[in-house]
Parts: C-alpha cells; structure tokens; sequence
C-alpha cells in the first residue's frame, strides 16, 4: 500500500477534440451533463484527493471553469503548457514545482471508475505504478519524484518528451509498477462515437447492488432511461425528489375519490404511486452522475418517501371506505400511519447522530446469523423495502384486493414495530460516520 494518502493530482487537460464537427478543448467536452475536467477532478475529490494541478494549453480551459461554483472550494493550480501540449512528460514538467510529495497522474480525456484509483492506493508506490487492464495501460496511475526524473533523462537524450518514455526509463530501472483494475469500468473520449458509449457506461454503473426484484427490473430501468434525458438539462436531484412528492400527493388525493360508483380511483392512486416509486431512483441517480450529493438532499429525499407513503395510505383508507361503507379501513390506516410516524422519528434521530438522512446508514442487527429470526427476517426483508410494497399494492388494488392490501400493510407495520423494540436498528458497520 503506498506510504501515505495521495491527496494530489496531476490532470492533464492540453488536449482537443473534435465534437460535433469542430475542435474543442477535450477539458471542457460535456459527458453525463458534466464537462470532462470537472467530472474527473470531483471524481479524484471523491477518492480523498484535495489539491489539483491542472495543466492546460487553451486558457479558454481556465476560463470556462473561472465561476463553476462546485470547483469554487477545491484548491486547484492552473499550470500552462503552450509551448509543448503535444507532450504530456512536458507537461508534468509544467507541473513540477506546484508539487509535493506523491500524486496521481490523470488525462482527463477519459471516464473512469473510483475502483481504478482504490486499485492504485493498494499498490507500493516505488517510482510510478500504472492502472492497467488486461495488460493495456489506462494511462492513470501514480508516481513520485522519480518519475519527475525520468522525464529529465528523456528530456536530456533529445527524445519526444511523453510520459510513455519516462515510464519506459523507469521500467528499465525496475521503478514502474503495474496495478490490475480487472473490470471496473473506464472509456476514453476521442469523437463522438466514444463519448456517447462513456454516456451510456457512466449511466449504466448508476445501478445499485442493493437493489430488489422490483428495482432492478422495473424502477431502475425507469428511472435510468429518465436520467439518460435528464442529465443533459439544468435539472437537479431535489428537482427530481420533490416531483416525486407532487406524485405521491396526487396519489393520495386521487385514492381518496373512490366511490362505490367508481373504485377504480383506488388503482388509479396506485398507479401514481407506483410512478412516484420509479421516479425516486432518478434523484439519486442525478446526484452521482453530477456529483450532487449533499446532506440536505438526503434528508429531503427521506423525508419526502415518508411524507408520500403516509399520506397514500390515509387517501387509500378514506377510498376503501368510501367504497366498501366500513370505516375499518380508514381507522386501520390511521393507527398505521401513527405507527410508522413514530419509527420514523425514532429513525430520524439516530439518522442525526450519523450525519446521514440516508436510511442505508440503518440496519437491523439479526445475530446470532444461525437463529430461525434471524434466517426468517433475512428471508422476508425484501417486503420491507419501498419498490417491493408499492408494485405489490398495485397488484392488490388491480386484482380488487385493497382490504387486503392495507391488511399486509398492517401487519407488516407491526412485525416492524415489534423488531425495533426487540432489535432496534443501529448505524452499518460499513457505514461511514460522519462528524
């Protein structure tokens, strides 16, 4: 593992392109709605990098991300390179004397997965180490002062200054290392054609492990197709999650018009809420293409699911009975509405304590792994999770089951309420607390 945190970077942004028919500074072409400088800049901050020596040839470069209000607070140095862009061992020449210590070195003329630059923080740090795949090097990787070095033997021999000979010096002297990324994911941009296959990459990786049935072959697909358009707009997460409530409201409100003349309002709401379900990916989605993480759109969107899911049940009630005549229903829905209420803020303040509003930072402790509970809960804890419940009310309310939905929906609201109290939720051990 290399000696110590890299919090520096070399980006090399000296490079053109040609899009849609004209040259452009590679630095400034927009892939996933974000231009390349910027998207491998915040990437690299993702990963623990805070300082940024960016060396560039166009000082339109500079000036197009003069005002970018997400690069206002990361310490960059603006190097240029006008006399040799062509050469990228001149331009970490360039960069030299804004160095200290350890960095990385990345073109920005390519997207590239955070697995890439973990991959290269796991190898020792002897000269350079180069992320590779299948043997191809990727042209990202790490380095010191010997490769500063290098580049002044291939300077002094009169050979083309590129990074490709230094490292070829170095190689020579047993000082260059290679880091296998295996599959993570990473696409250069040389036209079009590659730029448009990074889009489609970049939107692809936006999938999610944790995922259910539901999620990953209905609302994802939805959801991802929607931020594929969205991503080339002004359109931000907390856009996105409060349409989502707008829906969710409606659902609610379209629910509690049934009549025994006209149930169907009943799948109606359903129907909206299910379109709510979908949507809510998109926020999230945004926020990771675009690098619009905040805490406050966490909690937004929280609190948003939580506000549409109590106030669609309530509507269901009033529609259920409305047109069965039985007030049952609604008085089901309100002790379990007042329930989920009061989980909700139990969550919200260990939420706090966190630093998260994200209920991913929440899990049930379910050792002894080996109990009957605990094999039972693991096995029927999909049901708990928000894509699961509401495609399975819309099932209901379509086969002319709501009695029976708002039954499950009971109930489940009780199995729980008994395992907080049993087993209350507390923060993921792989979960990061934030101060």
């Amino acid at each position: 593992m290399v000696r110590s945190p890299i919090q520096q970077a070399v980006v090399l942004a000296t490079g053109s392109v040609r899009i849609r028919g004209s040259q452009r500074p590679t630095a400034t072409v927009s892939v996933g709605g974000v231009p390349l400088l910027k998207r491998t800049i915040l990437a690299l901050r993702r990963e623990g990098v805070k300082r940024f020596v960016v060396v560039f040839a166009d000082h339109a470069v500079r000036a197009a991300f003069a005002r970018d209000r997400q690069l206002a607070t990361v310490e960059i140095e603006w190097v240029a390179n006008t006399e040799r862009p062509e050469e990228d061992g001149w331009s970490l020449r360039c960069a030299r004397p804004h160095l200290r210590g350890d960095f990385f070195v990345v073109p920005c003329d390519r997207v590239f997965s955070p697995e890439i630059v973990r991959t290269l923080l796991t190898e020792p740090l002897d000269g350079a180490t180069l992320a590779c795949a299948g043997g191809r090097p990727l042209g990202i990787g790490t380095a010191g002062r010997d490769l500063i070095d290098a580049v002044e033997v291939v300077r002094a021999a009169g050979d083309p200054l590129t990074l490709e000979r230094a490292h070829a010096v170095l190689a020579t002297r047993g000082a260059l290392r290679t880091a296998d990324v295996g599959d993570s994911w990473y696409h250069a941009i040389d036209d079009d054609a590659s730029r448009r296959a990074a889009e489609r990459m970049l939107v692809a990786s936006l999938r999610k492990s944790v995922d259910g049935v539901i999620a990953r072959h209905i609302n994802r697909r939805f959801s991802l197709a929607t931020t594929r358009i969205l991503m080339h707009f002004p359109v931000r997460p907390n856009h996105v999650t409060a349409a989502s409530l707008v829906v969710s409201l409606v659902a609610a409100f379209v629910a509690a018009l049934a009549t025994t003349t006209s149930p169907w309002w009943l799948l109606v709401g359903a129907g909206l809420w299910q379109l709510a379900s979908m949507m809510d990916g998109i926020d999230g989605e945004l926020a990771r293409l675009k690098f619009g993480e905040s805490r406050f759109g966490e909690w937004f969107d929280t609190l948003t699911d939580d506000v549409g899911k109590f106030t669609f049940f309530v509507g269901s009630g009033i529609g259920a009975t409305a047109v069965s005549g039985d007030p049952i229903w609604l008085q089901v829905c309100v002790i379990a509405v007042t329930i989920q209420m009061t989980l909700a803020i139990n969550l919200y303040r260990k939420l706090v304590k966190t630093g998260s509003g994200s209920h991913y930072a929440l899990a049930w402790e379910t050792k002894p792994k080996d109990s009957w509970t605990s094999r039972l809960y693991n096995r029927i804890e999909f049901m708990s999770r928000r894509d699961y419940y509401v495609f399975a009310w819309l099932c209901m309310c379509a086969a002319g089951f709501v009695g029976f939905a708002i039954g499950v929906m009971f109930a489940t609201t009780l199995v729980v309420l008994g395992h907080e109290l049993l087993r209350p939720r507390q923060v993921r051990e792989d979960f990061p607390v934030r101060p």
